[in-house]
């Protein structure tokens, strides 16, 4: 039985599948519809324990998160309409099989799914039973999912002319401002601390790379410039490039630095440098350098707001939450938890103690989902415009971009997230002590302030 109010997808209706990514707790697949030739993604659910998929979505409580918690605090364009659908769950153990193909490769048809082997599929077959040769359901026949735009493919008001590619940049931004934190005495930002940690104990990320998000929300060209050249060069998980959809540089498969204008723009109509450029003005919302500075209408300006309600941090959060009462830290645990209590109830300032820390903690969750978005940038190279627009950017060397932006993967965060991250921000904090104190005296690890 269909649940009321949701659209049944047909995925036989949709051509051209590929993945697009995969989160702590989603997975993302992209297909394009046969008749309208728009292309989505369905964000699929995730259990954190195994890494597949589970029937278990909770895409109503996601959504309804985005809408009372989340949405206030942006601007209408930057925010990705998404709607909640539903498939059969025979059809999602085909499509869950993408995951397990190379980026970029499309799968032409449905149908062309059932040629992969099922060992492929992160919706397993022992969600199935055969009984007398039929296959049956041990769990629902419907599961759910987030619809929304394709990111990477975002459509633009200004065509231009000629057939310029679109180059879409995802960066997650990360925290944007310094935050002091009882008995830690470093000159490091949240994800400095947390990136020194992840080069020194896990061999994937070996190679410590520049991008420091304190640059990239200074307001100061030179410096937010640096930031997103620095991702560029080593992107780790924080930056993807794609070109019509395509992704061509990621930490899986980073371009060679040589290459990045001739990938971007093969008929050398503008440089890599030109693209910086480019975003630097798109994501602070300056038309040019003069005056140049964080602007609060800009993406990253409405960023940083929301990430403030947090006035407490990693360390004072890890210790309110300690001294919590078994039912309120379970209760924590609930990613509905915010989304019952209300934005208003959540910003409100408590009279009594237990009241006044439980508001902190639950800001600090909701500024977690903020630290941990992420901002697709979709670009166009165009020849004209007719006149000064919010959606243009002109460079100094006559070059011309149009631009759209969206911000994604708002997901609601919990005590989880705080009792998994303490440890690594603790640890390291230690690392970073242990270099101040080295015999050499020199540090390894550059101050953030």
């Amino acid at each position: 039985m269909q649940i009321p109010g949701k659209v049944l997808v047909e995925p036989r209706d949709y051509r051209s599948f590929c993945f697009r990514g995969e989160g702590r707790a989603n997975f993302v697949i992209s297909a394009r519809h046969r008749l309208t030739g728009v292309r989505i993604v369905w964000r699929f659910a995730k259990a954190r324990k195994s890494g597949l998929l589970t029937v278990k979505a909770r895409s109503e409580l996601v959504n309804s998160y985005m809408e009372r918690i989340v949405a206030p605090f942006f601007d209408e364009q930057y925010l990705v309409g998404m709607n909640i659908v539903e498939f059969d769950t025979v059809d999602v153990h085909q499509l869950a099989k993408i995951p397990s193909l190379p980026a970029n490769q499309k799968i032409e048809t449905f149908e062309e799914l059932f040629n992969l082997p099922d060992e492929y599929s992160f919706l397993p077959l022992n969600t199935f039973q055969r009984v007398h040769g039929t296959t049956i359901l041990t769990n629902p026949k419907r599961m759910t999912s987030l619809q929304m735009l394709d990111a990477t493919q975002l459509p633009m008001t200004i065509s231009g002319e000629g057939h310029s590619s679109t180059i879409t940049v995802e960066i997650k931004p990360k925290q944007g401002f310094f935050q002091h934190h009882p008995n830690v005495n470093v000159a490091h930002c949240n994800n400095c601390i947390l990136q020194i940690e992840k080069s020194c104990g896990h061999s994937h990320f070996s190679e410590m790379y520049d991008f420091c998000p304190m640059d990239l929300f200074s307001g100061n060209y030179s410096r937010m410039y640096k930031a997103i050249h620095s991702l560029f060069l080593v992107p780790h998980r924080n930056l993807r490039i794609f070109i019509d959809g395509n992704q061509v540089h990621s930490d899986e498969k980073p371009l060679e630095e040589a290459v990045f204008s001739e990938t971007l723009f093969p008929r050398n109509e503008a440089t890599s440098e030109d693209l910086i450029s480019a975003l630097c003005l798109a994501l602070s919302g300056n038309q040019s350098k003069k005056k140049f500075r964080l602007r609060n209408s800009s993406v990253l300006g409405q960023i940083l707001r929301a990430q403030k309600v947090d006035e407490i941090g990693i360390v004072q959060a890890h210790a309110i939450y300690d001294r919590m009462d078994h039912h309120t830290k379970t209760a924590l645990l609930d990613k509905s938890s915010l989304t019952r209590a209300g934005l208003e109830a959540i910003l409100e300032r408590k009279s009594s103690e237990n009241d006044h820390l439980l508001q902190q903690l639950r800001r600090y969750f909701l500024a977690a989902t903020m630290k941990d978005c992420s901002v697709m940038i979709s670009l166009r190279l165009i020849q004209t415009c007719p006149s000064p627009r919010r959606d243009i950017i002109r460079l100094p060397n006559g070059r011309v971009f149009a631009f759209t932006i969206k911000i994604v993967d708002l997901d609601p965060k919990t005590a989880k997230n705080l009792i998994n991250c303490h440890p690594r921000f603790m640890s390291g904090v230690k690392i970073i002590r242990l270099d101040q104190e080295s015999a050499e005296n020199d540090r390894k690890f550059k101050p953030c302030v």
